[in-house]
């Protein structure tokens, strides 16, 4: 059969279409739009009218590709931006009243998908899962079927960018020291030992990947790459970092996103993190699947 998962986050929309065949998926189809629903929101503020139309657009759109695609089911989810903000309850209304049905996920909810998604293709075995999005970021230990631990962390990229780094880019010095000692802070409530194969998800894992790896960004990281690249992108400026190869959407904010891996990685004492295609939406399809 034929699925189709939307995944609204907080800087992206995303969509996959993909033939499922037991735990096999097939992607048929795979779109992003960077609408920034999250912009501006922090706790408990409300989203922006304008990010609104941009994101509703968006998931319609993309919604409507899932049809043609021959989707015979489409499972639309939201995470932190619509689990935040005052105001979620009118976000949802714009989408029913284009014909989608949202479903907003808890933290816990999202760190399992992103686990399930994110170990996909892995062979048996313990496995961290770490998935840096937007407004939040999820880190979630496993073996097997059976998620062991996991947390939702108000770490994403942002979240941060908005929060440390206000102004021109490059940020000085000094915001960058607040930015760093805000996720040390973050991460101490996450166990040191987890055990087993570090995974990477999401946009940030994604591009850093691309960056270090353009043909073939699968591609293990090792630590002391991921830290390079966190000390060189919070020196330039987003059209430097558009030259880089960097997506369009993401160029304001992977600078923070790779301070976030980065600082993950020290603290879990780990020495590369294998970055994987598959994440939230695949979970969401293996789920829906079962």
């Amino acid at each position: 059969m034929i699925l189709a998962a939307i995944d609204i986050g907080s800087n992206t929309v995303k969509l996959l279409v993909a033939r499922v065949e037991g735990r096999k998926l097939s992607p048929l189809k795979e779109e992003i739009a960077y609408t920034r629903l999250g912009e501006g929101i922090g706790e408990g503020k409300p989203l922006s009218a304008e990010a609104m139309v941009r994101t509703v657009d968006a998931a319609v759109k993309f919604a409507a590709a899932a049809r043609e695609a021959g989707a015979s089911q489409t499972v639309v989810t939201a995470t932190e931006a619509a689990r935040n903000a005052t105001n979620s309850a009118e976000f949802l209304h714009a989408c029913r009243s284009r014909g989608l049905e949202v479903r907003v996920l808890s933290g816990e909810e999202e760190a399992r998908l992103s686990w399930l998604g994110g170990t996909l293709d892995l062979p048996p075995g313990p496995s961290v899962v770490l998935d840096v999005g937007g407004g939040s970021a999820e880190i979630t230990a496993g073996d097997g079927e059976i998620v062991t631990w996991s947390t939702r962390l108000p770490l994403g990229a942002v979240r941060l960018r908005e929060r440390f780094l206000v102004g021109a880019a490059p940020a000085r010095p000094g915001a960058w020291t607040l930015l760093e000692d805000h996720v040390r802070a973050a991460l101490a409530s996450v166990p040191p030992d987890l055990p087993g194969t570090f995974v990477g998800v999401g946009g940030t894992v994604a591009a850093l990947a691309k960056l270090a790896h353009p043909k073939d960004p699968l591609l293990p990281l090792p630590a002391e790459r991921i830290a390079s690249m966190a000390a060189l992108l919070r020196t330039l400026s987003p059209p430097q970092i558009l030259a880089l190869g960097v997506p369009w959407g993401r160029e304001d904010i992977i600078a923070a996103g790779a301070a976030i891996v980065n600082l993950a990685v020290q603290h879990l004492h780990r020495d590369r993190l294998i970055p994987v295609a598959t994440g939230l939406r695949f979970g969401l399809l293996r789920q829906l699947a079962e």
